[in-house]
């Protein structure tokens, strides 16, 4: 595994402004410098996790092995259709439930 640098390529204004239009958002210049930057930091976060290069390395799902306690699927005949569908509302073939 090795890191490189980062791109140094960060946002830029046309993107923050764009970024702040999508957020429905009107901030001050004092208000937009520190959330630029905030939003600069997050990005480095990110360009230093995309530069990790992670090729060689086998991909973990699950990286502790777990035996699966599953169980088997059996269909189960329920026989008693008519008694619940008797309490039932149906209307065009659908069962009507309560409103929420």
């Amino acid at each position: 595994m090795q890191i490189e640098t980062f791109r140094g390529d960060l946002l830029l204004d046309e993107e923050f402004d764009r970024l702040l239009h999508i957020c429905r958002l009107r901030l001050g210049s004092e208000e937009r410098s520190k959330i630029k930057a905030q939003v600069d930091e997050v990005i480095e976060y990110f360009d230093a996790i995309d530069a990790i290069k992670c090729d060689d390395l086998e991909e973990s799902y699950h990286p502790i092995k777990i035996p699966e306690r599953l169980r088997e699927d059996a269909v189960k005949e329920f026989e008693n259709v008519n008694g619940i569908l008797k309490n039932a509302r149906i209307y065009r073939f659908y069962v009507v439930g309560p409103k929420i």
